[in-house]
């Protein structure tokens, strides 16, 4: 009886692996088809996306244009070759037919950076300027280091609200007993179409004397995400700040939001100090994180000072932002004075705002504490506390 109730059963369990297997088979097998299909379709976008850029390449630009067309025909859901085809269009100067397109794209991916950016240039380049300044200001909201929105700004702005006054005041207490140290200065920038230009002078209080520093700044910008610092000034007095002060930066874009920089100052007061300074910025988000590093090199003895800081950016124009940083070396995030390049072993923590509370008024506001080492004599703090205000016309 068990053996017949085996042989009865045995067949059951073999049919029902059957129909498992069978199962399962099938849905393998439509997942791969699946897969191939969907590997398919990318193939075939990616292949005639490639064929149309290939093709505009080779100056057949009307070809690329008729492939694209084709394709979208077939799948007009696909945002990469109407991207493409609006790009290839504004090439050719068909603005309009550009437009048209990169704001398809835009409907159907809201958040398509490249499709944004693309839109801002065919504004730019018809001639659309309040359109292409709202476009580079909604990208930079969004993404404050796109090097072609910034330009773009830039160059736009050079024309509507050039001039840039601003005026700020500073003051450094001592725990130690020393006298305070105030510093006030005045600039007046102007943009143009190649970058911006700074005139600054600044009077300091130190020690008893009193000192002013003339500087003229450049920011010249030589392509999208590729742009410079230059800087000279001489001191009046030459009591607090150097006889003459020369620094020169060269900044660039490597995409994926990174930046890097690299740059030299020169500071002559009774003996010349030479400072070697590199930064590496990485972009995320409405997120900026830098790393620079100065070295002096000395006779007496090499010096690093290094300095982390944290940026984020805030508001609807991407030019607000608070920030945090940490710097080990020097406590000055720029050196100009007297005191400001003496090898000290301190830590510094600084915050920073900049509000733009106007179209046309900024608030900037820093403060800092830094404890330092000394050699000879007890650890002192160092307290520092600046506000300013700029206003553009």
């Amino acid at each position: 009886m068990r053996n017949a109730i085996m042989r009865n059963t045995a067949p059951r369990s073999t049919a029902l692996d059957s129909i498992v297997v069978t199962t399962a088979t099938r849905v393998t097998v439509c997942a791969l088809l699946a897969f191939a299909l969907a590997t398919g379709r990318a193939v075939a976008q990616d292949d005639v996306i490639s064929r149309a850029r290939a093709a505009s390449a080779e100056g057949k630009r009307a070809e690329g244009l008729a492939l694209l067309a084709s394709h979208l025909a077939d799948s007009p859901r696909d945002v990469d070759a109407r991207l493409t085809y609006g790009l290839m269009l504004s090439w050719d100067g068909k603005y309009d037919q550009a437009r048209t397109e990169l704001h398809s794209v835009l409907a159907a991916a809201p958040d398509y950076a490249d499709a944004r950016v693309a839109l801002m240039n065919v504004e730019w380049w018809s001639g659309q300027s309040a359109a292409a300044l709202d476009l580079s200001t909604q990208i930079l909201a969004r993404d404050p280091g796109n090097p072609q929105a910034k330009l773009v700004r830039q160059r736009l702005e050079s024309r509507s609200r050039p001039w840039t006054a601003t005026s700020w005041y500073s003051v450094d207490a001592f725990n130690d007993g020393t006298s305070p140290w105030h510093e006030a200065g005045v600039s007046l920038g102007r943009e143009t179409p190649i970058g911006s230009v700074i005139v600054r002078g600044t009077n300091a209080s130190r020690f008893g004397y009193t000192d002013q520093l003339v500087e003229v700044e450049a920011y010249p910008t030589f392509r999208a995400g590729t742009y410079a610092y230059v800087s000279v000034g001489s001191g009046t007095k030459r009591d607090l700040y150097p006889t003459y002060r020369a620094a020169f930066d060269l900044y660039q874009s490597l995409g994926h939001g990174l930046e890097i920089s690299g740059g030299y100052r020169r500071l002559v007061f009774s003996e010349p100090v030479s400072i070697y300074v590199g930064t590496l910025t990485q972009y995320v988000g409405q997120w900026a994180v830098t790393g620079k590093t100065f070295f002096v090199p000395s006779a007496v003895g090499d010096s690093w000072s290094f300095h982390a800081e944290s940026r984020r950016y805030v508001g609807s124009s991407g030019r607000s932002y608070i920030g945090l940083t940490v710097s080990q070396g020097f406590s000055r995030e720029e050196p100009r004075g007297v005191g400001d390049v003496i090898a000290l072993n301190s830590n510094t923590f600084r915050g920073q705002a900049d509000l733009e509370l106007t179209g046309r008024m900024r608030l900037l506001i820093t403060s800092s504490a830094s404890r330092q080492e000394r050699a000879v004599r007890s650890t002192v703090w160092q307290t520092t506390v600046s506000a300013g205000a700029a206003y553009r016309f």
